[in-house]
């Protein structure tokens, strides 16, 4: 079995990589940075060296079907799908321009869409596929600021449900996962050396039941378990992520 992940050439998408390798799982992997594709494949053959792993640097919005094909076909059938890259602007309602607007949509939702017509198609023809889309709190809970991604990512949540509904009679499932404020490059928090970090943390932690600021590998372990069979009977769920700050 194999599995296709957006964005992985860091944060939450890498992590995911490396959760599919320890199962022993084909990796094809997406994101723009070669350099840091390649370090995520790295680590991953470090984990096993058995499995196969296909990197393809493209950016989401034009993204080269024939070239996705063409790996496909030399690892073992695609079975799962882990829509996980996306940007990240804010800006208050009235500097929201319809620049910003166009820049998330396209990446954030519509190349997602359209890759997921993609993947499909290969789902429908082995009748069988798992689909994981990574969403946010914030498309659940908005903030001050984030009116366009948080719009964007609730369109998200609300899609995976739509895949649900078409995709349970294929055998498809659709799942969705809704991280909180996690330690990646997408926040500006993340290049801060270890003190400056800390004190973010101490700042964000009366909003967090939890009390820490999310890693990674905390997504990455949800994500696998809504891909995996260790959740078969589940479709169109959504997983928060987030140290509890969607009811804090």
């Amino acid at each position: 079995m194999s599995v296709l992940i957006t964005g992985a050439s860091s944060g939450i998408g890498a992590a995911t990589a490396k959760v599919f390798a320890r199962e022993g799982h084909d990796l094809l992997l997406l994101g723009r940075n070669l350099e840091r594709l390649e370090n995520t494949a790295l680590a991953c053959r470090k984990i096993d060296a058995n499995i196969r792993i296909k990197i393809l640097a493209q950016d989401l919005n034009q993204l080269d079907f024939s070239q996705i094909e063409e790996k496909l076909k030399t690892i073992s059938p695609l079975t799962i799908l882990v829509n996980n890259a996306g940007i990240y602007q804010q800006a208050s309602i009235q500097d929201t321009t319809a620049t910003l607007w166009e820049d998330l949509f396209q990446t954030n939702l519509l190349a997602t869409v359209e890759l997921t017509q993609f993947c499909w198609k290969i789902f429908t023809a082995n009748k069988a596929g798992s689909i994981v889309n990574v969403s946010s709190t914030l498309g659940i809970k908005p903030i001050a600021g984030t009116s366009a991604y948080s719009a964007l990512k609730a369109a998200l949540v609300n899609w995976t449900l739509s895949l649900s509904i078409e995709g349970g009679p294929l055998n498809i499932r659709a799942n969705c996962v809704a991280p909180g404020i996690i330690d990646t490059p997408i926040h500006p928090f993340h290049k801060l050396d270890e003190t400056a970090k800390k004190e973010v943390e101490t700042n964000v932690s009366h909003i967090q039941l939890l009390k820490r600021l999310g890693k990674p590998e905390d997504v990455a372990e949800s994500i696998f378990f809504l891909a995996s069979e260790k959740s078969k009977f589940t479709t169109g769920s959504i997983l928060h992520v987030d140290g509890g700050i969607n009811i804090k």
